[in-house]
């Protein structure tokens, strides 16, 4: 029972095994459907022209020696030019179609296929007639043979069609044969023979077949190699390329001294290594605790800065900061979870997909982040991070740098600052010294000169009375003579008491210049301030000169608020400055006719770290050989008697000195002066 079951089973077996020797895999039927197939088209057109002109040959030899033969001859020579008649129209057609549609246009085509199946059937088929054919007059089967070879070496088919054609052919040979050989012995002999000429013809053709496709396939994997070590290699030669620009790139932001500037040559270079249409770099900021993002370049748009408090755990950029640890996701819709890592100030307001934030190390302490983002999923590799993390590494330099020389130009302008105030100072200190001494030596003799004045003003009113009285002893002339000589007095000492007085305001002047103290700084409303000292300074010059008369346009920042400001100094110094804008423009309107219209314009705006006020006039201008010269000591524009020259000094050294803001002025000659004065808040 046992040996029973067993055959059926490996019965089985070895024919499964059969039929998976002449199954294709996919691969194979895709070899066979193009490189085998196009390759059985050219030999197939190419076997065409061959056995045309032969069976032509063959055609016309046989059939002219035919008419004078008979009986057995006759039926011989009649078989052979019919069967070489029928090769010679069959490949006419083939080759015909075949070069039209097949090999012309190098195109595998279902007739292509059809036509090769066809030229293999008809030579092992009219092999076996020719050799059926040959039997009447020999016992030789020399055709068969030929048509069998010629068929396995030419065609390339696959096994299955190999042993269908040769099986098939052996059927037709082996019946066909019967019918002309009458011999029993070598009837028998032939089909044995027919037998191993199928057998060997199928043998043959499944080696060839073979053969053939473990070269394409060894050609493909070949090219397959090749390419992918084309592919290596250009890669090798990219990298290299990559390095160099690295290294390129690495020189540029290393000698540049601007965050903004670094942030712009990064970009300019970062998008020919990774897909990086949004970078930014932000530094960390202790006392704020946040990350200020000073910089931000989308799609070569250059973004308002932001700041990302530190607080806020579900921002990327937070997230890689705090953990000092690379954030690297390729697919945000999937990967981000609760965290974020989009731009706020965002112009076109797409989604990042793919994002990268890398630490900031310098010496070995974290002092920001740095980060690329894609529009595009899977956009960062490990290579792409190697990249950013080395343009980290020349970034923490670059930004070292910068910060070195930000720390370096501070201590020059402080430095520069504190030569010019020393500068000042040592003006001031030799000037408070020319104070003392010229109020110790005149002080005094100009106090008896401006009493002494006034004293004789006083008597000279008294002596015209006493002469009013005593006129009628006196004669017209004589009288007259006395009155113009009494007003002569008078107005010399008039004239002694307005110099005197002048000189008073001069030295008191030097004494305010020169005492170089400052009072306590308050909270003050500056803008209530500055209303104030506009509404006294048109008063003042109304009372001054009752033609006075001036359009005045305010605009002052409600958010401007309160400054820690000395309130009486910097009150002088916006009268100082109104006056002199007051004054320019009444001495503009003198100089024209009636329809000019003199115009003060006075404005305050809050600004970045302080406040900034604004005096503008449509007076005449500051010459340009004259605006280098405006703040110094004792310089003016106006005729003698009418300007000290220190107004505009005092409130330079106010505002630049004493309260360490910046005091300039715009113009342009024959048609504005505006000056600017900036105070920041308290430090």
């Amino acid at each position: 029972m046992r040996n029973s079951s067993v055959k059926p089973s490996m019965v089985k077996g070895w024919g499964r095994r059969f039929i998976e020797a002449f199954r294709l895999s996919r691969e194979d039927k895709e070899i066979t459907r193009t490189v085998i197939g196009m390759e059985n088209i050219r030999r197939v057109f190419y076997l065409s022209l061959i056995a045309i002109p032969t069976s032509a040959c063959y055609f016309i030899i046989f059939m002219l020696k035919a008419e004078s033969e008979t009986g057995v001859l006759y039926q011989w020579r009649q078989a052979i030019w019919i069967c070489h008649a029928v090769i010679f129209v069959s490949f006419s057609i083939i080759s015909v179609l075949i070069y039209f549609y097949a090999f012309k246009p190098a195109k595998n085509s279902s007739l292509a296929l059809v036509c090769v199946h066809i030229t293999a059937m008809i030579l092992l088929l009219e092999g076996a007639a020719l050799a059926a054919a040959d039997q009447l007059v020999t016992s030789n089967i020399t055709p068969y043979l030929i048509t069998c070879l010629i068929t396995a070496l030419v065609l390339l088919t696959p096994p299955v069609f190999s042993v269908l054609y040769y099986i098939f052919s052996f059927a037709v040979f082996y019946f066909a044969i019967s019918l002309t050989q009458k011999n029993t012995a070598v009837l028998i002999s032939n089909q044995i023979n027919g037998l191993t000429i199928a057998a060997l013809g199928i043998c043959l053709s499944i080696i060839l077949w073979r053969g053939y496709l473990i070269r394409v396939k060894q050609s493909k994997v070949i090219e397959k190699q090749n390419s992918e070590l084309k592919a290596a290699f250009d890669k090798v030669n990219s990298q290299k390329e990559d390095v160099e620009q690295l290294s390129r790139i690495g020189r540029d932001i290393t000698s540049s001294l601007s965050i903004e500037n670094i942030i712009q040559t990064i970009y300019d270079n970062v998008n020919s290594l990774m897909d990086a249409p949004v970078f930014t770099i932000g530094l960390y900021h202790s006392e704020k605790g946040t990350l200020e993002f000073p910089s931000i370049i989308e799609s070569n748009r250059l973004l308002p800065p932001f700041s990302v408090a530190l607080s806020e755990q579900n921002h990327l950029a937070v997230r890689c900061f705090h953990q000092h640890q690379e954030v690297v996701i390729n697919d945000c819709e999937a990967g981000c979870g609760q965290f974020t890592g989009l731009l706020s100030n965002s112009l076109s307001r797409k989604s990042p997909l793919s994002l990268l934030y890398l630490p900031l190390w310098n010496k070995d302490k974290i002092v920001g982040v740095i980060s690329a983002q894609s529009y595009n999923k899977n956009a960062y590799s490990d290579y792409h991070v190697n990249v950013l993390r080395n343009l980290a590494a020349f970034s923490a330099i670059a930004l070292e740098n910068a910060d070195a020389y930000r720390r370096l130009a501070a201590l020059l302008e402080e430095l520069k600052a504190t030569q010019d105030k020393l500068v000042t100072q040592s003006k001031l200190a030799a000037l408070g010294a020319l104070t003392a001494g010229i109020a110790h030596e005149i002080k005094n003799p100009l106090n008896f000169i401006n009493n002494f004045a006034e004293l004789s003003t006083e008597l000279v009113e008294e002596l015209a009375s006493e002469l009013a009285r005593a006129r009628p002893s006196h004669g017209p002339q004589s009288a007259a003579d006395l009155d113009d000589l009494l007003n002569t007095l008078r107005h010399n000492a008039e004239k002694i008491r307005e110099h005197g007085k002048r000189a008073d305001n001069i030295v008191r002047s030097m004494l305010q210049h020169s005492r170089g103290k400052s009072g306590e700084r308050q909270a003050v409303d500056l803008n209530a301030l500055l209303a104030e000292d506009v509404n006294l300074t048109y008063h003042g010059m109304r009372a001054q000169d009752s033609s006075f008369n001036i359009k005045i346009e305010t605009r002052l920042d409600p958010e401007a608020g309160s400054l820690e400001v000395v309130p009486q100094d910097i009150s002088r110094v916006f009268l100082n400055i109104l006056a002199n804008a007051c004054y320019e423009t009444n001495r503009k309107k003198s100089t024209m006719d009636s329809q000019f219209v003199p115009l003060l314009k006075v404005s305050s705006r809050r600004v970045k770290d302080g406040v900034e006020v604004r005096i503008r006039d449509n007076g005449s201008g500051v010459p340009e050989e004259i605006r280098d010269k405006l703040f110094l000591p004792f310089f003016t524009t106006k005729p003698t008697g009418q300007g000290t020259g220190l107004g505009l000094s005092i409130s330079y050294d106010i505002v630049v000195h004493e309260h360490k803001g910046m005091l300039s002025f715009e113009t342009a000659v024959g048609e504005y002066t505006e000056f600017v004065i900036f105070l920041p808040d308290a430090q």
